[in-house]
């Protein structure tokens, strides 16, 4: 099973976005027709059975107003050159998953600030609507009376100053500014965030608020989803510590490249010569890759493999056959630093990568188990 499929319901792409409705949002459904619907039939008994499908028909219209939101978070992303893998919406709103991205404190600051944009401006333009008509009880008002707060609200709650909120992610990028380390702002923004889930609970302790049921589930949902994120955000920040200033080009390792058709004893005489060439009193054996005639990567040499091939056989042993295959994406760009790295590896998981520089040039391979090291510590 793939891991869209294992995340959720494919909705197909939008505007270029792949877009999945994870299993989570579901329950999330059901505890907003389960716990509303009595809140509604309080507040318009006249619709009914028919407030199970406004309480339904809200929490569509809501899931609806979060995918507007993450695309808004996408579409500008993409308007900074970052690649946009997935939109998946959850439990609690959505996320949407950005690929190799090397960031600015102003483009973090402009895509975060997007997606409660649009919430907003959906807030005031059902505001809008409402203001022209007479209230009713009919189903279509009830829908949009709820839609439009809700937006309203989700909209000035996403720029609250504290992760993982839109506007935790202005403050990280404020104090990255600032210092010049992403890191201090994402460990300020993450103990903003904490303080408003914690400001949160003791709010509807002391308002009484608590001892509504759907306000509590509310509150205990947000303030915890809150809190958790914020830790994630804390954790990353260790992480960023460790490799700030750290680039792909950096960690690469010396690379040879050799045509893919060569014998073991013509990959001997690269590797030699490289060595012979290396001033450093102790330069490492370097990594061989072997390169199609267009000079594209299809494996590196195993060393262990090689070296089992007797002298006697090297001459007549083709390089492909002591190879591992490198997938196309195992590539890097040289100037990949810190967190825009640690995304890009991550994203592909594979124990070795081709570093490149700004002209495809060879720089070196990067091992996964190096950075893992330095992460570590």
């Amino acid at each position: 099973m793939s891991r869209t499929r294992r995340e959720g319901i494919p909705l197909g792409r939008i505007g270029g976005v792949p877009v999945t409705l994870s299993w989570s949002w579901f329950v999330i459904a059901a505890v907003t027709v389960l716990l509303y619907t009595p809140v509604l039939m309080e507040a318009y008994p006249r619709l009914g059975a028919l407030n199970y499908a406004a309480s339904l028909g809200f929490a569509l219209t809501l899931a609806l107003s979060v995918l507007l939101h993450e695309l808004a978070h996408a579409w500008t992303g993409r308007a900074f050159g970052w690649p946009t893998g997935r939109i998946v919406l959850s439990l609690l709103g959505g996320h949407t998953h950005f690929g190799d991205v090397r960031s600015t404190p102003l483009a973090s600051a402009t895509v975060s600030l997007a997606g409660p944009a649009v919430n907003l401006a959906l807030g005031l333009a059902g505001w809008t609507l409402l203001r022209t008509g007479e209230p009713s009880p009919a189903l279509g008002w009830v829908l949009l009376d709820l839609t439009t707060w809700a937006n309203l609200i989700v909209g000035v709650f996403n720029v609250l100053p504290g992760l993982p909120l839109d506007g935790g992610r202005v403050v990280e990028a404020l104090v990255w500014a600032a210092t010049g380390r992403e890191h201090y702002g994402t460990v300020v923004a993450a103990w903003t965030g904490r303080l408003l889930a914690a400001g949160l609970v003791a709010g509807a302790a002391v308002t009484g608020l608590w001892r509504q049921p759907v306000a509590l589930v509310l509150v205990v949902l947000i303030a915890g989803f809150m809190w958790q994120g914020a830790g994630a955000s804390l954790r990353g920040a260790a992480v960023l510590s460790r490799v700030h200033g750290v680039s792909a080009a950096a960690l690469a390792e010396p690379a040879v490249a050799v045509p893919a058709n060569a014998s073991l004893a013509h990959t001997d005489r690269v590797v030699a010569d490289h060595l012979a060439r290396a001033t450093g009193p102790g330069d490492a054996v370097p990594h061989v890759l072997a390169v199609s005639p267009d000079r594209q990567v299809v494996g590196l040499l195993l060393p262990a493999t090689a070296d089992a091939v007797p002298a006697a056989r090297r001459a007549e042993t083709p390089l492909t056959s002591v190879l591992q295959h490198l997938p196309p994406d195992a590539v890097l760009d040289a100037g990949l630093r810190e967190e825009s790295l640690l995304r890009a590896v991550a994203a592909r998981e594979y124990p070795h990568y081709v570093v490149t520089g700004p002209d495809g040039a060879l720089v070196g391979v990067l091992r996964t188990a190096a950075l893992e090291g330095l992460l570590a510590g």
